[in-house]
């Protein structure tokens, strides 16, 4: 079992770093469906593949592996189109409604 998120220090820290905790309801599965398939598919394609010595390389090889699945990994949720598409799709058009 895992720290809560709601805990008074991890708190703290994330307002020290400029992170907004969003938190879903109770009794709502489909609330926080997105983080648990992106977490069930890290865990999956890297954490579970191998055992893990030092932190730096951990932090390394998770930096590389964020970079490619927000560049390269089809999503079928968003089209078979990547994140970074998406976003740039999203963006362009945002653009023209702003201006």
């Amino acid at each position: 079992m895992g720290v809560s998120p709601r805990q008074s220090p991890f708190m703290k820290t994330c307002a020290t770093l400029g992170i907004t905790q969003a938190f879903t309801s109770y009794h709502n599965p489909k609330g926080n469906a997105d983080t648990e398939r992106l977490m069930r598919t890290l865990k999956e394609e890297l954490l579970w593949l191998r055992e893990w010595t030092s932190s730096l390389e951990l932090e390394r090889v998770l930096a590389a592996w964020v970079d490619w699945y927000n560049t390269s990994y089809l999503h079928s949720a968003l089209g078979y189109r990547t994140p970074c598409q998406v976003e740039q799709q999203l963006s362009h058009s945002t653009q023209f409604v702003a201006a």
